[in-house]
């Protein structure tokens, strides 16, 4: 009887170790670092100007973002962008995605 109470945690742990790793939340990570912590913060962008790629101002602001309404994302066909966060760099507007110029 004895061997059989020693036993059981053994037959028992492996089981309730794989409910316990299963129930644990998603952690956020980025570049191999978990994120959300204060050595490596999550950043949240607050985009307050949308533009149709067109109608993006000619000059601007380095460093300035919008959000460029009908931008493609590399996988998007022309003309059927459906949007892209678009950054200044010497007044040319890039896809912050690809990081090439920001296309209808």
């Amino acid at each position: 009887m004895r061997r059989l109470l020693f036993l059981l945690p053994l037959l028992l742990a492996p089981a309730a170790r794989a409910t316990t790793q299963s129930a644990n939340p998603v952690e956020v990570f980025a570049n191999g670092k978990r994120a959300g912590v204060y050595s490596q913060p999550l950043v949240v962008l607050n985009i307050s100007q949308v533009f149709p790629v067109a109608s993006l101002p000619a000059t601007c602001t380095n460093g300035a973002i919008v959000w460029a309404a009908n931008g493609r994302t590399p996988t998007e066909a022309a003309g059927a962008g459906t949007g892209v966060t678009a950054v200044c760099k010497s007044n040319i507007w890039y896809s912050m995605l690809s990081n090439l110029a920001v296309t209808q």
